[in-house]
């Protein structure tokens, strides 16, 4: 993928990163993992890997954490670590998983 293509593809994902208000979370949450969902196939679509397999432990996550309220909290670390994983663009498995587990680890989980 060209330079020129690839920054498109940050952009318009970026977009839909900034459209989804964290608050959605709370007031709608089945409306936030719609917009989610959205990500999530188009990171599939261009080949982002990481940004594809954080959007799927993001939806993960935030299932669980809305039951505990705590839906808010989650939704913003997870949003923050999607836009840095965008900032990557395209990467090969192994970069992914190294990826992921650096953010597993900033979020206090386990890789």
């Amino acid at each position: 993928m060209d330079r020129d293509q690839n920054l498109l593809i940050q952009s318009e994902i970026l977009a839909l990163l900034d459209g989804i208000p964290v608050s959605l979370v709370e007031r709608h949450p089945v409306q936030f993992l719609m917009h989610l969902d959205h990500i999530r196939q188009r990171a599939m679509q261009h080949h982002l890997t990481a940004l594809h397999d954080l959007t799927c432990a993001f939806e993960s996550a935030l299932q669980r954490a809305l039951q505990s309220g705590g839906g808010v909290t989650v939704a913003k670390s997870y949003l923050a670590a999607m836009r840095d994983a965008l900032d990557c663009g395209p990467l090969d498995r192994s970069m992914a998983e190294a990826l992921m587990a650096s953010v597993a680890l900033r979020l206090g989980g386990q890789p």
